[in-house]
């Protein structure tokens, strides 16, 4: 079954929040998925999705070099 999730900045701290997909290969290893969504400022929003063999990694982090630029 496919479920779709949504995940908002709703802090008003400086501080984003990366939001990386994951998928199980078929050594059942979870392995990221490539492009996470950095959610940089509040109310930003990003739409997922989840399975049996995917899930999100939603993590507090300082902005990637390469958004900032």
């Amino acid at each position: 079954m496919t479920k779709t999730v949504r995940i908002e900045n709703a802090d008003t701290s400086n501080w984003p929040v990366r939001v990386t997909a994951q998928h199980k290969n078929e050594a059942g290893e979870w392995v990221d998925q490539p492009s996470p969504v950095q959610l940089d400022h509040p109310t930003r929003q990003t739409e997922q999705y989840l399975t049996s063999s995917r899930r999100l990694v939603i993590e507090e982090k300082a902005a990637d070099p390469a958004s900032a630029a």
